[in-house]
């Protein structure tokens, strides 16, 4: 057979695809772990994004104006399917879902590599203590591994192994590429998470006593102050007013605060307010008059245990309402004083004989001390979820409240030894504490009331 002129007979010897098929062989060696490891950084930016979007769910985003799980129920999911159908328990406030586009299969919420979400939320003080509350989710990362076993970790209360909040947690094993959120691998603080913002209510009304004619602090017990969560429909908090003591301690989100007249429904005074993490709101009213003269008269019982000669004169504007002498009986009711009007006490004494106090009488009886013992301070502690807000009183005058969540359930009060410290729920009600078991309490420094 002839050869065609022009046309090349050679072909590939067994060396040349030898060598052809080893380059391959070493191109692939090197792109496949390439590939791998792109691939593996991608998903870990999706696995950062879906915890994100889980993180925002359950705590909202207040500088957007939401307030996720958290705003609407008043506490942490229980578990993340909560976010994305309603719990068994229905909670009020549910307005979900709160979440989509996630991966699910049987119930369980998975992270881009295919493992569950892990699920990291605990307020781990023991009571009385009170901390911050702690939050955290976790993808196991490419190697699916993690030092929290649990079988099912989409559930709080089911994290097990090395807590978020431990600096060692990313040299734990099985730890080393997993993906979390917030960053707190590099900072531990940020598991913390204040969920907690504090609203301020001050009253003012005019007196339309013609000698006084002027705006002073709103008459104590002569107003109620409502807070009610608006995606609950629940009542938070109620207190008799006085100035000062109106303070709140609320979760996150809407909340409708209304002034009312004690014994009265309509409010003489509303507004909605959005309560964010760790900050403050405060709200001013300045209410329609009350003329002093002409409200009904309330028992005043006066305490003088000053030393010898210190004897104490009152007076309602210029009319001495009588005076009590520590040596002679010191404790005494006055000639009845009307109620919401200004009292002012002076000390008869030489050597001091000036008004060293000036009050509002509030809108019933009330006991008034006068004493030589220093201010102290006493805790109250409220773990008892059936009482959102409990308002403390301090012979019968509001002094501040507790609330049962986060770092604000145990709080310290200013009082003096002897004082009667009394104590009503959300309902307005008083309650029997568990220490003591009682609905009032004997001031003694340095003691405790807890519920």
């Amino acid at each position: 057979m002839k050869a065609i002129p022009g046309q090349n007979h050679e072909g590939f010897t067994l060396l040349e695809v030898a060598t052809s098929l080893m380059v391959l062989a070493i191109l692939a060696a090197m792109l496949v772990p390439l590939a791998t490891s792109l691939l593996d950084g991608t998903r870990a930016t999706t696995a950062e994004s879906d915890l994100a979007k889980i993180y925002t769910a359950i705590a909202g985003d207040p500088k957007q104006n939401t307030y996720g799980y958290l705003g609407d129920v008043g506490a942490f999911p229980a578990s993340l399917l909560d976010l994305v159908q309603q719990p068994v328990s229905n909670p009020p406030g549910w307005n979900g879902p709160y979440l989509s586009d996630v991966r699910i299969d049987t119930g369980v919420i998975y992270d881009a590599f295919g493992s569950p979400v892990e699920y990291f939320q605990t307020n781990p003080a023991t009571f009385p203590a009170a901390a911050t509350d702690q939050i955290a989710l976790i993808s196991r990362g490419p190697d699916r591994g993690s030092s929290n076993g649990a079988a099912s970790p989409n559930v709080a209360a089911n994290f097990a192994g090395v807590a978020p909040s431990n600096s060692g947690y990313g040299t734990a094993a099985s730890n080393g590429d997993n993906v979390v959120y917030p960053h707190f691998i590099d900072n531990t603080n940020l598991v913390n998470y204040q969920s907690l913002g504090k609203l301020n209510i001050n009253i003012n009304n005019f007196d339309d006593n013609s000698s006084l004619n002027a705006v002073i602090p709103g008459c104590p017990n002569y107003f109620d102050v409502k807070v009610a969560s608006i995606p609950r429909a629940t009542t938070e908090a109620w207190v008799n007013y006085s100035p000062g003591g109106a303070s709140f301690d609320l979760v996150q989100g809407l909340y409708q605060v209304s002034v009312v007249v004690a014994g009265q429904t309509t409010p003489v005074w509303q507004e909605q307010v959005a309560i964010t993490p760790d900050n403050t709101v405060t709200r001013s009213a300045t209410l329609p008059g009350i003329n002093s003269t002409l409200t009904s008269t309330a028992t005043l019982t006066v305490v003088n245990s000053l030393a010898a000669l210190h004897i104490l004169q009152f007076y309602q504007g210029a009319t001495s309402l009588g005076t009590i002498n520590p040596t002679g009986v010191p404790i005494a009711t006055l000639t009845a004083p009307n109620r919401c009007a200004r009292i002012l006490v002076r000390d008869t004494i030489a050597t001091v004989n000036t008004i060293i106090d000036s009050f509002i009488m509030p809108n019933g009886s009330v006991t008034r001390r006068y004493n030589n013992q220093a201010t102290c301070s006493i805790t109250v502690a409220n773990h008892n979820t059936n009482y959102p807000t409990m308002a403390i009183y301090d012979d019968g005058i509001l002094i501040g409240t507790v609330g049962y969540r986060g770092n604000k359930r145990a709080k310290s009060f200013t009082v003096r030894a002897n004082d009667v410290i009394t104590w009503k729920d959300q309902t307005n009600t008083a309650q029997n504490a568990t220490v003591p078991a009682s609905t009032s309490y004997t001031a003694v420094c340095g003691g405790s009331v807890q519920f």
